[in-house]
């Protein structure tokens, strides 16, 4: 069985993309990458034919998106290294389980619902007016 192009020899959408943007060396807006893809392809810039191509890119592992509608090659992203947490930054991160928010909740509906009149301050009118100060 011999066909003039088998379907690995012919490149898809997203081959050509991968050659438009390694040449171009930086990442592109989608719309630029597909309408440069399609050109290339010689075909018709259809809305069907734009999402195909885009499907194709988004799909491929060769490809990151990388914010603002524009893709770049993943061989360009630095290599991730695994995060940690520094130790101290572990040590003072605050845990609260369900017990200590509850206790939380209810000291601050205490201060809330103390009364002005059960406060420890007297307030004096005649002595305000000893001391000069006004309102």
């Amino acid at each position: 069985m011999t066909h003039s192009l088998s379907k690995k020899d012919k490149p898809t959408e997203a081959d050509i993309a991968y050659e438009v943007l390694k040449a171009q060396g930086n990442p592109m807006h989608y719309q630029n990458l597909i309408e440069e893809v399609l050109r290339r392809l010689g075909i018709s810039q259809e809305a069907i034919r734009i999402a195909a191509a885009l499907t194709q890119i988004n799909l491929d592992t060769r490809f990151t998106f990388i914010g603002r509608g524009e893709w770049g090659l993943k061989v360009w992203e630095p290599a991730k290294m695994p995060r940690r947490s520094p130790a101290v930054a572990l040590m003072n991160r605050a845990s609260l389980d369900e017990d200590d928010k509850l206790d939380t909740e209810e000291l601050e509906e205490d201060s809330l619902d103390e009364d002005s009149s059960e406060s420890d301050e007297v307030f004096d009118e005649t002595d305000e007016g000893q001391r000069g100060e006004k309102w």
